[in-house]
C-alpha cells in the first residue's frame, strides 16, 4: 500500500513538474521579446527592470535603423550609422533611458494599463517630439 502511494504521488509530482515546464516553455514561446508586455507588466515590474526594457527597446530601434541606413548606403557600416544616430540624436527615440521610463510610468499612470507598453512608447515619443503617433 505505501508503494502505491509513493508510486502516485511520485506519479503526480511528475506529472506536476511536466506541466510547469511546459507552462513556462509556453509562456517564453509566446512573447519571447517582451512585445506583449503592458501597464500591468510595467507596474509589476521594479525599476532596474523598467531601466533595462527600455534601454533594451531603444537599442533595438537604434539598430534596427543603423541597418537601413546600411542597406541604403553599404558604403556606411552599421557600427557608422549607429555611431551617428547617437552622436546626432537622430534615432526615431532620441531621448535617453529614465526619459522614457519616467514618460511611461506618467503614461500608465493617465491611461489604460491594456496599452501594450510598444505602443506607449510609440504614443508618448511621438507626443514628444511633436508628431503624430504611428498607430
Amino acid at each position: 500500500m505505501a508503494a502505491m502511494m509513493t508510486r502516485g504521488a511520485g506519479a503526480l509530482g511528475a506529472a506536476l513538474v511536466v506541466t510547469m515546464v511546459m507552462a513556462s516553455a509556453t509562456a517564453a514561446v509566446e512573447d519571447p521579446h517582451g512585445v506583449g508586455y503592458d501597464g500591468r507588466d510595467w507596474e509589476a515590474m521594479p525599476q532596474p527592470a523598467r531601466l533595462a526594457y527600455v534601454a533594451g527597446f531603444l537599442a533595438g530601434a537604434t539598430a534596427q535603423q543603423a541597418v537601413e541606413r546600411h542597406r541604403a548606403d553599404a558604403r556606411v557600416s552599421v557600427d557608422a550609422a549607429v555611431a551617428e544616430i547617437v552622436r546626432s540624436h537622430t534615432g526615431t527615440f532620441p531621448f535617453g533611458v529614465n526619459v522614457y521610463a519616467n514618460d511611461l510610468q506618467d503614461f500608465y499612470f493617465r491611461n489604460t494599463p491594456q496599452t501594450k507598453v510598444y505602443q506607449a512608447m510609440l504614443d508618448e515619443n511621438a507626443k514628444m517630439l511633436r508628431r503624430p503617433s504611428p498607430r
